[in-house]
């Protein structure tokens, strides 16, 4: 069976689910034992600490394989990644802008020269409508682009076998 991008991203989060799983029981186990004894094995469902270790290696190594493969399929992508990353900082400036704006007081108090509470009128230094119209651009903008990548990732073939990340984990 083929390997498509979207596979492999699949794939490849279980691949850093089951280190990420492994490095963490690793921290939390001793890395030695009294001489003449038998080393405790359950923390690793009955492998040794070495097995992991070695098992840990031939992780990293296709983890590496694949995202070399995953990076050497997503050429045909490039041109819209790029964008996309741009426009995803964009969008979180534009985000924070208009929860700014949204909160912005209307009104400020202020007392005048007999000690009189007086409502002072603020303006805003942008216009609301225009600011978030520009927003909700760059979303739509975003979702078209995210659409058409997650078509080309269910078409773009990643040249790497699944087996070998299957028979891993």
């Amino acid at each position: 069976m083929g390997l498509n991008i979207a596979s492999a991203f699949r794939l490849r989060n279980k691949l850093k689910e089951r280190i990420k799983t492994l490095s963490e029981i690793a921290k939390e186990t001793d890395v030695s034992k009294r001489v003449g004894t038998a080393e405790n094995t359950v923390a690793f469902d009955g492998k040794t600490f070495q097995e992991v270790v070695t098992e840990m290696n031939s992780l990293m190594a296709t983890l590496r394989d694949l995202n070399l493969a995953i990076n050497k399929a997503n050429e045909a992508n490039r041109e819209d990644l790029i964008p996309l990353e741009t426009l995803k900082a964009e969008i979180a400036f534009y985000e924070s802008t208009t929860r700014q704006i949204r909160k912005a007081s209307r009104f400020s108090y202020d007392y005048d020269e007999r000690g009189n509470r007086v409502k002072i009128e603020n303006e805003l230094l942008l216009d609301q409508k225009t600011v978030v119209s520009y927003y909700k651009g760059l979303k739509k903008k975003k979702d078209d682009i995210e659409e058409k990548l997650a078509h080309s990732n269910a078409k773009t073939q990643v040249d790497f076998d699944r087996s070998i990340i299957e028979k891993l984990l």
